[in-house]
């Protein structure tokens, strides 16, 4: 499996870049595929267990699930350490974040030692570099087992949430992690939002929600909101670029209100209601068409859940 999606999207990345491969990206393109959702509820598990969190407790942590993976071997096609990499390693640094019961041998500095070429060190935040660590996963890729990915790929994810964590107690280390992770550019939701907002609260279709008292242009204008700041605020603005997919936005955002109670009305009802003054240029059937297209609601989910608990 992991051969085949390796292939798969090396195969895409040098056709369309000219015979380069960016492993970063391809690192990034896997790292959803192959990070078992396990590693993340359980280190939830392990912060709800605390009686406190402290920048102590989370380099304990991170100094544990290191040495955890390195115990499943998966630096072993890696060229052996030299003495100068093993003497680089700082016994007292390491041995601080440590049980007393735990031993740093000999074996594990060598393990350490060859890791650390593919890690960023600045400060507390210890990051995989992906670029590194891509291109020694696609060189041994024929012998990398799925336990050996699955494990990769743990690694990465803990370190990250250790440093969100580290970040929530130190905002000033972001400006280390923005260094080395290219961060999302800001999108622009005013444009979508200001439509959408419009749209539903003409005083005609306000006139066809089931709680007029709840459901009032400001509860809209702030559920549109709140909707554009969630995780699908991105894709709508992307898709909102799109002239073919801006008509449908609208609609697909109102469909999931019908489903959700706020309105109470048929989807063909609603469409004509909304063209009294909102020309959305394809026929009204068409428009109500739109209204009902669950695959291409991708928020649904969170609407459902966004109006139950407002």
């Amino acid at each position: 499996m992991l051969i085949s999606l390796s292939i798969l999207k090396t195969s895409e990345m040098v056709h369309n870049s000219g015979g380069q491969i960016d492993y970063q990206q391809l690192y990034q393109l896997l790292k959803p595929l192959l990070t078992d959702p396990e590693v993340i509820n359980s280190y939830n598990k392990w912060k709800s267990d605390l009686c406190c969190m402290t920048p102590q407790m989370l380099k304990h942590k991170r100094l544990q699930v290191i040495f955890d993976v390195l115990k499943r071997d998966i630096m072993k096609y890696d060229e052996d350490a030299f003495n100068y990499e093993v003497n680089e390693i700082n016994d007292d640094e390491i041995t601080q974040w440590i049980s007393c019961e735990e031993k740093l041998d000999d074996n594990l500095k060598k393990e350490l030692a060859k890791l650390k070429r593919y890690l960023i060190k600045e400060g507390d935040i210890i990051m995989i570099d992906r670029q590194k660590f891509g291109k020694y996963a696609m060189k041994h890729i024929k012998a990398f087992s799925y336990e050996d990915a699955r494990a990769m790929f743990e690694l990465d994810a803990t370190l990250d949430m250790v440093n969100a964590d580290l970040v929530a107690q130190n905002p000033r280390l972001q400006t280390i992690i923005n260094k080395y992770r290219l961060q999302p550019e800001p999108f622009n939701a005013f444009a979508p939002a200001k439509i959408i907002k419009s749209i539903l609260t003409q005083t005609e279709v306000l006139a066809l929600v089931s709680n007029k008292q709840k459901y009032n242009a400001q509860w809209i204008e702030q559920f549109v909101d709140n909707l554009m700041a969630s995780e699908h605020g991105r894709k709508i603005a992307e898709d909102w670029a799109n002239s073919k997919k801006r008509i449908k936005i609208p609609a697909l955002v109102a469909g999931c209100l019908i489903s959700a109670g706020v309105f109470k009305c048929s989807k063909p009802k609603l469409a004509r209601t909304i063209r009294i003054r909102h020309d959305f240029k394809v026929k009204t059937e068409c428009y109500a068409t739109y209204m009902g297209m669950k695959r291409e609601q991708p928020y649904l989910e969170w609407v459902l859940a966004h109006v139950e608990s407002n």
